[in-house]
Parts: structure tokens; sequence; C-alpha cells
């Protein structure tokens, strides 16, 4: 297990190498130059090409790429231009909120992907069936901007039981916390086990044709039993998978949920370094992201060795 968690490990080398160059490049070659938008529209070309030498803007950017990746092996992802404080720091400041974002969306994507899931799998070819697979469409289909804004109108609006908008940190206390937090999580968690009662509903049925599960119920257990207790554990895995990347994908793609209810996450650092071209912010940030995916990846194929000993077996060989 060690060796696998270290092979996995150094895999992430050239992942982070290609991403750490591919984003380098993108945010250098948009239009948008952050000299000029610290100095603003009266500054003169002269103090524009002056400030751009003191930021180091004017060298090659091959220089530029290799300055910054020396510094990011120091653990050094530099300053931000506009927030008057380290990359490092401002991207602990916002990760808070978008975890327990993540977490409470996730929590409610999965609680309803496997009751539905389950559902759907049980009444195979069923009204009830039609009825669940209709409304993962619909969850799959609906843009999140356009979902929350209904839940804004028709809770916050309307029926006024939850705030309109804004965070409350996990310190002003825990129903403070979840009242800022449950129609961004409601929103994203939807979109989320759309997804997951698809896959959770395709790998119970795949399962429940496998020889052990007719053996089940050639000794008389219960359906329920069966299908909860033996079935559903094997078809775990690749449900797994599924939520595994689509926590991954909570944590790193909230963007636009988090700018619509107004929360300090992630997603509102990075659309800040976008809209000033703040080239440091960016560039860690992103890079910062990509560790925290590929690290959940590797935490979900961990998993798979506590749920099924063949898998854990194979680790240890």
């Amino acid at each position: 297990m060690a060796g696998y968690i270290i092979r996995r490990l150094f895999s992430l080398i050239p992942v982070l190498a290609v991403v750490a160059i591919v984003v380098f490049l993108i945010i250098h070659i948009t239009p948008g130059d952050p000299a000029a938008m610290i100095l603003g529209e009266g500054a003169s070309p002269e103090q524009i090409e002056e400030l751009r030498h003191e930021m180091g803007l004017d060298q090659p950017i091959v220089t530029q790429f290799f300055l910054w990746l020396t510094n990011v092996f120091k653990g050094d992802f530099g300053d931000s231009y506009f927030l008057g404080k380290s990359v490092l720091q401002a991207f602990w400041e916002n990760l808070g909120p978008t975890v327990s974002l993540a977490i409470l969306a996730q929590i409610i994507g999965v609680t309803l992907a496997l009751v539905f899931g389950i559902i759907a799998a049980r009444y195979r070819g069923t009204r009830l069936d039609e009825l669940v697979m209709g409304g993962s469409l619909f969850g799959i289909s609906v843009p999140s901007f356009l979902l929350g804004s209904i839940l804004i109108l028709l809770f916050s609006v309307q029926l006024k039981i939850f705030p309109v908008s804004g965070y409350q940190p996990l310190s002003e206390g825990l129903g403070e916390h979840l009242k800022y937090l449950i129609l961004p999580g409601i929103t994203l968690g939807i979109m989320q086990a759309a997804l997951i009662t698809r896959m959770t509903r395709s790998s119970l049925l795949d399962v429940l044709s496998e020889n052990f599960i007719k053996t089940a119920k050639a000794k008389g257990l219960k359906e329920k039993s069966i299908l909860l207790g033996h079935a559903l554990r094997v078809a775990f895995l690749p449900i797994l998978t599924v939520i595994g990347e689509s926590f991954g994908g909570l944590v790193t793609g909230a963007a636009v949920t988090e700018a619509l209810f107004n929360i300090p996450g992630l997603g509102q650092l990075i659309i800040s370094g976008i809209s000033r071209r703040d080239y440091p912010l960016l560039q860690g940030s992103i890079l910062l992201i990509t560790v925290v995916y590929v690290l959940i990846n590797l935490i979900v194929d961990l998993l798979y060795a506590v749920i099924d000993p063949r898998v854990r077996n194979s680790y240890r060989s």
C-alpha cells in the first residue's frame, strides 16, 4: 500500500508540470496588462513601462516562467498584485468557504442519489423508474445559475426563509453557517445527485444480474437484504469513482454558484484574479487547485481498498 501511494504521488509531478506550463502560457497570452490596470487609465506609457520593469513583466516569457517555477519549488507562490497578501494566504482564506459548500452539496447529492438510484433499480422499467430518470436528466441539464436563481426567488424573496446571499464562517455557529450555505448547497447538490443517481442505477442493475445474487435469492434472503447488503456493496466502486470526481469538481468548479450567492470561495478568488489580470494569484491558485483535485482522486483510490478486498490484495501484490 505504501509503495502504491508513493508511486501515485510521484505521478503527480508530470501532471503538475503540464498544468503549470499551460496555465502560465494561457494567462500571459491573454490580452490585458496588470501594470496598466494597477496605474489606471490616466497613466502614461512611460509609467506603465516602468512598473512593468519593476514587476519583471518586461522579461522574456521563458525567463518569467522559470523564475516563477523556481520560487514554487521553494514554497513561494508569489504575492497578489491587488490583494496585498501572498497567494498562499489568499488561497487558504478562500478555501474554507468552498470546502464547506462542497461538503454540504456532496452530502445532499449523495443522499438523494443513493435513495433514488436504489428505487430506480428496484423498480426498473416502471413509471417510478422513468420518473426518477427524467428528474435526473433535468438535474443534469439545468444550469446552476438558473436553479440557484429559482431557489433564491422562492425561499429568500417570497418565503424569506434563507438569506439571499452572503456567508458566515463556522466560528459564528453551525446554524448560522448552514443558513447561508443551504441554498447554494442544494443548487450544487441537485446537480451532483442527478449524475450519481444514474450511475447508482446502472451499477446496481449490472450487479443484480450476477450469479451470486441469484444464489442469495435461492437461499431465501429478503430482497431488501440482497439489494442493500450484497448488491450495493459490490456496485459501490464505480459509484465511489463518480462521487470522488464530482467532489473534486465541486471544490474546483463552483465559481458560478459562489458568484451568484456571493460566497468568498475559490471561485470568487479566480474570477477576481481574471478580471484584474493578477498573474501570481491565478497561476498559484490554479496550480494549488490541481493539487487538491488530484489528492482527492488519490483518496478515492485508497478507499477502494477499504470497500473491496480484491483491490486491497492487488495493492499488496
